[in-house]
């Protein structure tokens, strides 16, 4: 009976099914082969998605498109090495190279340096006369109404002294006025931040 079967329909599938073509099967296979050849990894994909050969076939496959990628990149990577040269020490162009006799150094005529400068002080206050009385007290009364005019800082309410700036340690001093106006309201120094003092 399975003889005969066999011999009725060529194969031995059963009445029902179709007998597969042969040309579609080869189709398949000459596709995956060259996919797997010109471009390995998609040929790859291909081979074990559709299951074109059997296994050990799609395995040896796979091997070969995995040399044939590993030889394109060898020969697409550089080969040539970088051309290696030895450093060497190079002078820049505006350099101007000092003789070796003769060379001073920054601190070398320091104390020089520092009697001219005392020379030339001492001969300015020399050229400078002495100031007569009535100039002296009119410089006098000039710093004095200077610090007068001085803006200081207080408290708004009960104050007892003006500040140099608006914060006093911890206090807070957000009034501002002149000294001449503090010593009108009976206002004195800070002992903390020694404001500006009006001598007289």
């Amino acid at each position: 009976m399975k003889e005969r079967n066999t011999a009725t329909h060529g194969s031995a599938y059963t009445p029902n099914m179709d007998t597969p073509e042969p040309t579609r099967r080869s189709n398949r296979a000459l596709g995956g082969l060259l996919l797997t050849l010109l471009l390995p990894p998609i040929g790859i994909a291909y081979l074990w998605r559709r299951g074109v050969f059997r296994t050990r076939g799609r395995v040896l496959l796979s091997c070969v498109a995995t040399m044939e990628m590993a030889v394109l990149l060898a020969l697409l990577l550089p080969t040539a090495e970088l051309p290696q040269e030895a450093p060497m020490a190079h002078l820049p162009v505006a350099v101007t190279i000092a003789p070796d006799d003769g060379i001073v150094t920054a601190l070398s005529n320091i104390d020089q340096l520092l009697a001219q400068q005392q020379a030339a002080d001492a001969a300015a206050s020399a050229t400078q006369e002495p100031l007569t009385d009535e100039e002296a007290a009119a410089q006098h009364a000039a710093e004095q109404e200077a610090i007068l005019n001085t803006i200081v800082y207080s408290v708004y309410s009960n104050a007892k002294y003006y500040h140099a700036a608006e914060i006093c340690g911890t206090q807070s001093n957000r009034r501002a006025l002149t000294i001449r106006e503090a010593m009108n309201e009976g206002m004195g120094a800070c002992k903390n931040c020694n404001p500006p003092v009006y001598t007289g």
